[in-house]
């Protein structure tokens, strides 16, 4: 299946992400809002991200948090 251009724009926004959470000089609450905020309006996509992306993401964001976050309540 071809990638839509929008399938295209996410895996980029992804990945810049990714390497924003990996630059300690990136990484504060506003760049772990953003990746919250796109993962919340991706909910019904998420099944669809490749699983290495998801790790990788989840890694990152392990390895870096300078602060906890609360459990969101739905």
């Amino acid at each position: 299946m071809a990638k839509t251009k929008v399938d295209q724009l996410n895996e980029m926004l992804l990945d810049a992400l990714i390497t924003d959470l990996q630059d300690p000089d990136r990484r504060g609450p506003g760049l772990y809002t953003v990746v919250r905020g796109v993962v919340n309006d991706n909910r019904e996509m998420i099944d669809q991200i490749p699983q290495e992306t998801i790790e990788r993401v989840t890694e990152a964001m392990a390895e870096a948090v300078p602060f906890k976050f609360k459990e969101a309540t739905l």
